[in-house]
């Protein structure tokens, strides 16, 4: 099973029924390359992104979050090349305008938010039905931080061969064994 198969896979499992329910995701399910790219995110967005990003994900004893998991980049790869112009549009206003409710909520940007209200302020975007730029953050955020290595070896536990296997294992003779079968 490649990558892309595994990821698939996921998005069944997470309930969702298609992958156009995921912003981006049918180009690169899709298996499309992205051609020469050109950045649609500037440093501050991205900034911004990976604090909403370790909100959403935060970082727990057991495993890093989302900003150790470089999930600004990942969303600078799949803004960038995989989603569509209108997909790009969308996102991009709405990133303007959730900064924009930050300062009308909060009198501040997102950047000096207290975690506590970033949290609140995310909570109240989630009522939002309208905020279809939020799902988007929030799918690249999880998408991404559980297909990166930080995510896979972290907090799905990841084993590269499950259980154990003992390769040199005594058989006393007379024990019914699948090989005394086939004689």
């Amino acid at each position: 099973m490649n990558r892309r198969q595994a990821l698939h896979t996921m998005m069944g499992a997470l309930g969702l029924a298609s992958a156009t329910q995921v912003f981006g995701a049918t180009a690169f399910l899709g298996g499309a390359l992205p051609a020469a790219v050109r950045p649609v995110l500037a440093d501050k967005e991205l900034a911004v992104l990976s604090e909403l990003g370790e909100t959403i994900l935060p970082k727990t004893e057991d495993s890093p979050g989302a900003k150790a998991a470089g999930i600004a980049a990942f969303m600078q790869t799949m803004v960038s090349g995989y989603y569509t112009a209108t997909e790009q549009q969308i996102f991009l206003e709405g990133l303007a305008r959730l900064q924009d409710q930050c300062g009308i909520q909060f009198s501040t940007t997102v950047l000096l938010l207290t975690p506590g209200q970033r949290e609140q302020f995310l909570l109240s975007l989630e009522k939002d039905n309208e905020a279809t730029y939020y799902r988007m953050i929030k799918q690249l955020t999880v998408w991404g931080y559980f297909s990166s290595e930080t995510g896979v070896k972290t907090a799905l536990r990841f084993a590269p061969i499950p259980g154990h296997y003992n390769g040199d294992v005594s058989i006393k003779p007379g024990t019914r064994a699948w090989a005394n079968l086939l004689s």
